[in-house]
């Protein structure tokens, strides 16, 4: 019996170890900390500026909107092309509490829910990626969510409506 047990012994430590076994949770209490952190790329259309929203430290948000491929990287050297100089920044500062509350919405609408493959009828606009740390639970993807995307558009739309975004 103790050998069978010792047999086992180390299989039942790779199972447990296995990073497929492990599924991010869909659903958590967002905690107050300076570590969690959301970014977003959005572009509704082909023809529409890129918006890349970055949310730090507790309510400290940045804002690059513009046809510029620097939006969305800001290493791109295609210095030539002429939508390069087309980007705006735009700086908000949001109290903690309401940081925190934010990021719950976006965690409780599906964030961290693992989402498949896009059908071949599934638009490519628009275009939304997200990548975060929240909690130390870190997620990088592409969403076809509806009602994520509604949810981004609509955080979205608060910071045009506070006269930051054009």
């Amino acid at each position: 019996m103790k050998r069978l047990l010792l047999a086992f012994l180390p299989l039942l430590a790779l199972v447990g170890c296995s990073p497929y076994w492990y599924k991010h949770p869909e659903e958590f209490q967002v905690a107050d900390s300076r570590l969690s952190w959301l970014q977003i790329y959005y572009q509704a259309s082909p023809e529409a500026p890129r918006v890349r929203c970055d949310m730090r430290n507790e309510g400290q948000i940045t804002i690059l909107e513009g046809k510029s491929v620097t939006v969305g990287d800001d290493f791109n050297i295609d210095y030539r092309a002429p939508t390069f100089g087309d980007v705006r920044k735009y700086y908000y500062q949001m109290d903690p509490t309401l940081f925190r509350q934010t990021l719950q919405l976006l965690v409780d609408t599906g964030l961290f829910k693992e989402e498949g493959a896009p059908d071949d009828d599934t638009p490519l606009y628009p275009k939304v990626l997200v990548r975060a740390n929240i909690n130390h639970k870190k997620i990088e993807k592409f969403t076809y969510d509806e009602a994520l995307i509604n949810e981004i558009r609509t955080q979205l739309f608060q910071f045009k409506m506070s006269g930051r975004l054009n």
